[in-house]
């Protein structure tokens, strides 16, 4: 049975399959490692770090004064502070800061591969009388398969990052339980959108991705502000 899919499968990729580079900023590998690795770097440790904790300390500040909970957040920091467990949320930080190093490494790979989303891996022919530039195996990104192929890389990427996310929840839910609660929520429709999205189409996993990100990225700025009112102690008097 013939396809009824009117998308092409090989716009804007080259005969090996890769994504074409524009024709006039054409680069070459190690031009666009760097170029990626510099435009990561700047947004995963710089940029992000920075939104995430004007997130938890607007978050601190308004459970703290806006909702009253003043008082039982110092008992909890205290106790946080008497025990020096303020260590282990700056342990997880730290962790997922390796994690976010290795992201980078991989998204600047994957720019001086010239290898588009959904795809992971890429496969070859292991032949040696293959022809040099024969397609490599990539996935199928247009019709049902594609948006089979999709649907399955939004689930795999919400596995990937789900351990971290778990282990924040926990750590910040311990002292700002509603605010996380509620933080769990955004991440919830930021996922599900997310998928739906990229089911439809890879340009449309902006939005739900990007609203997943706020809200993980704000739990782990609260981690990260725990971490430092705990060890902190006295030095932060608000």
């Amino acid at each position: 049975m013939a396809s009824t899919t009117t998308e092409d499968e090989f716009a804007d990729r080259d005969p090996q399959g890769l994504k074409k580079e524009k024709k006039d900023g054409a680069r070459d590998e190690a031009e666009r490692v760097a170029a990626a690795s510099k435009m990561y770097t700047k947004m995963l440790f710089f940029m992000v770090p920075m939104i995430e904790q004007v997130l938890a300390w607007g978050g601190y500040f308004g459970c703290a004064y806006g909702l009253g909970q003043k008082a039982a957040l110092d008992a909890k920091f205290a106790f946080l502070q008497t025990y020096d467990l303020g260590y282990i949320y700056l342990a997880v930080w730290i962790i997922s800061l390796a994690r976010t190093s290795l992201v980078l490494n991989a998204n600047a790979m994957r720019a001086g591969a010239r290898v588009d989303r959904p795809d992971q891996h890429v496969y070859m022919v292991m032949d040696r009388e293959a022809k040099k530039d024969a397609p490599y195996a990539l996935m199928a990104n247009t019709g049902a398969v594609g948006r089979f192929n999709r649907a399955q890389r939004s689930v795999f990427n919400t596995d990937e990052s789900m351990p971290m996310f778990l282990v924040n929840s926990l750590l910040a839910g311990s002292v700002f339980g509603p605010l996380v609660a509620l933080l769990a929520a955004v991440v919830a429709f930021g996922r599900v959108r997310f998928g739906l999205g990229y089911t439809k189409g890879t340009s449309l996993r902006g939005p739900g991705f990007m609203c997943t990100m706020i809200g993980e990225k704000w739990i782990e700025g609260l981690v990260v502000l725990i971490a430092l009112k705990s060890l902190g102690g006295s030095h932060i008097p608000f």
